[in-house]
C-alpha cells in the first residue's frame, strides 16, 4: 500500500506539472506575435516554402549555413494547419502549439529530476519549470535554441533523472537525442559533451559505443533531410563556422564583452538574480552534472563576440531547475507540521517572481515583431490581393510569405514617387506609421497594428483594382541578394 501510494503521488505530480505547463504554453502560443527576426526568416519562411512554394530567401539560405531539418519538421504542422484553414494564420498557430507540446519534455525532465530525490523536490521542480516566464516564452518559438533544448533535456532524463542506472539501450536513445540536439544547434556541443563525460565515464562498450551509435543515427537523419533538398550533407555546419567564426560575419550584428551574458542575466532576473544563483548552488550539490553543463555552456558562449540571450537558454533553464531543487532542500528543513504552508508560500513566491520578471525588462520581447506580423497577415487577408509593396521599410528584411500567405510579388519601395509610378504592380502596401499618410488618398489606410519592440512597418494601405506585374520594379528577393541581407 505504501509503495502504491508513492506511485500515485508521483503520477499526480507529473500530471499536475504537465497540465499546468500545457495550459500556460497554449496561452503563449495563441497571440499573433513573433519573438525574434530569426523565427520568421530562418525557420517559418523556409517551412512555408516547403508547404506552398514562394518564400523570402535571406543570406543564410543563399550561403547554405542552415540545415533543412528544422524547416522540414515544421512544415508538417504548418501544412496541416494551412490545409485545415487556408485563409487564416492557423498554420502558424499549429506550429506554435506543436513546439509548445515539444517543450513539455523540459517540464517532465525537471519533474523527474526532482522526484528522484523526493516528492517535494518533484513538485517544486515541476511547478517552477511549468510557470517560469522564460521557459513559457521560448516554448512555442520556432528557434533552434528551444527546439534543440527538448532533445537535450530528454537525454538528461534518460541518463540522469532515472532511478535506475542507464544501460546500453538508454545510452543509444540518449545518443540519438543528443545528436538531434546537436544538428538543431551545433553550439550545444560543449554542454552535450559534459553530459556524455559525466554519465558514460569509462564504460566504452556499455555506454560510449551505443551513445556514439545513437549520435551517428541522428547525423544520418540530418544528412537525409538535406539530401532531400539537394544540399550537400553537413555543408551547412562547415559554412556556418567558416562564415560566422572565421570570416566573423556574426560581428555585423553586434559585439559584447565576455561579461555580456552576466549583464543580460542581471537585466532580466534583476533583484531575483542573487537568490536564484544561491538556490542553484544548493541544487548543484544534488546534480553536479547539470551545474557543469550550465557553466561550460555559458563559458563557451561568452567567448563568442555576438551575444543574444536566447543563445544561453540551456544555462538559464538548468539554473532555474537547480534553483527549484535548491528551494526544496530549504523546505526540507521546515518542521513537518508547517511544511504544507511553507511549500505553498514558496510556490507563490516563485510564481510572483515569474510574473514580475516577465512584465519587467523582459516585457518587450513578448511583442518584438508583433506589429509587422499583424500587418503582413492583414495585407494578405483578401483572396484577390495581387501584389504587396513594403514602403520605406527598415534596412533589413521586412517581408514574409509565411505571414502574408499570398503567391504574389513582394516589392520594396523607397520613395513616394516610386510608389505612385509603379502603383499598378501592387494593390496593398505595408508602411510605418510615420510614412503611411504619404500615400493617401491614392491608397486607403485600413489599420495600423500596435508597434512592437522593433522599427518594423505596421500599417496596411490598400487600393481597389487589380495588378500588372512590373519587370522594372525589383522584387524583395532581388534586393536581398543585391544588399547581402
Amino acid at each position: 500500500m505504501i509503495v502504491r501510494a508513492e506511485r500515485i503521488g508521483e503520477r499526480q505530480i507529473f500530471q499536475g506539472a504537465l497540465l499546468l505547463a500545457a495550459l500556460l504554453r497554449a496561452v503563449a502560443s495563441l497571440p499573433f506575435m513573433v519573438g525574434w527576426f530569426d523565427e520568421i526568416w530562418q525557420y517559418l519562411e523556409p517551412a512555408w516554402h516547403l508547404v506552398e512554394g514562394p518564400w523570402v530567401q535571406t543570406w543564410d539560405y543563399r550561403a547554405g549555413i542552415r540545415s533543412w531539418l528544422i524547416p522540414e519538421l515544421l512544415a508538417l504542422p504548418m501544412g496541416a494547419g494551412h490545409a485545415l484553414s487556408p485563409e487564416t494564420g492557423f498554420h502558424l498557430t499549429l506550429v506554435r502549439l506543436t513546439l509548445a507540446a515539444l517543450s513539455l519534455v523540459v517540464v517532465a525532465t525537471a519533474t523527474a529530476l526532482g522526484l528522484k530525490l523526493s516528492r517535494l523536490h518533484g513538485a517544486m521542480a515541476g511547478f517552477v519549470a511549468a510557470i517560469w516566464f522564460e521557459l513559457i516564452f521560448f516554448a512555442p518559438r520556432a528557434l533552434s535554441e528551444p527546439i534543440a533544448l527538448a532533445p537535450l533535456m530528454g537525454a538528461v532524463w534518460l541518463l540522469v533523472a532515472r532511478r535506475e542506472a542507464p544501460g546500453p539501450r538508454q545510452f543509444a536513445l540518449a545518443g540519438l537525442l543528443m545528436g538531434l540536439s546537436f544538428v538543431a544547434r551545433i553550439h550545444y556541443a560543449p554542454a552535450l559533451l559534459v553530459l556524455a563525460l559525466f554519465t558514460a565515464k569509462r564504460d566504452w562498450r556499455g555506454a560510449w559505443l551505443p551513445l556514439v551509435a545513437g549520435g551517428v543515427a541522428a547525423l544520418a537523419i540530418d544528412a537525409a533531410a538535406n539530401l532531400a533538398m539537394g544540399a550537400v550533407p553537413f555543408r551547412w555546419a562547415v559554412e556556418s563556422v567558416r562564415i560566422n567564426i572565421v570570416e566573423n560575419r556574426a560581428a555585423a550584428y553586434g559585439l559584447s564583452p565576455v561579461t555580456g551574458y552576466l549583464a543580460l542575466f542581471g537585466l532580466y532576473w534583476h533583484v531575483a538574480l542573487v537568490p536564484l544563483l544561491l538556490l542553484a548552488w544548493l541544487g548543484a550539490k544534488r546534480y553536479p552534472v547539470l551545474f557543469w553543463m550550465t557553466i561550460v555552456h555559458l563559458a563557451f558562449h561568452s567567448l563568442i563576440g555576438h551575444k543574444e540571450y536566447r543563445f544561453i537558454l540551456v544555462s538559464a533553464t538548468l539554473l532555474v531547475i537547480l534553483a527549484a531543487i535548491g528551494s526544496a532542500d530549504l523546505l526540507r528543513r521546515v518542521p513537518r507540521r508547517r511544511l504544507a504552508l511553507a511549500t505553498a508560500g514558496a510556490m507563490t513566491v516563485w510564481a510572483g517572481s515569474s510574473i514580475a520578471l516577465a512584465a519587467g525588462n523582459f516585457a518587450p520581447n513578448w511583442t518584438m515583431e508583433a506589429g509587422l506580423a499583424e500587418a503582413l497577415e492583414r495585407a494578405g487577408r483578401p483572396a484577390k490581393t495581387c501584389g504587396l509593396a513594403l514602403y520605406r521599410p527598415r534596412a533589413t528584411v521586412a517581408g514574409s510569405y509565411a505571414l502574408y500567405r499570398r503567391d504574389t510579388p513582394i516589392y520594396r519601395i523607397e520613395t513616394r514617387e516610386e510608389a505612385m509610378r509603379h502603383a499598378g504592380a501592387f494593390d496593398v502596401i505595408v508602411a510605418g506609421p510615420a510614412h503611411a499618410r504619404e500615400l493617401t488618398p491614392a491608397y486607403r489606410l485600413e489599420a495600423c497594428a500596435p508597434k512592437g519592440r522593433t522599427d518594423a512597418p505596421s500599417c496596411v494601405l490598400r487600393r481597389a483594382g487589380g495588378c500588372t506585374p512590373d519587370p522594372a520594379l525589383p522584387r524583395l528577393n532581388d534586393w536581398l541578394a543585391a544588399s547581402g541581407n
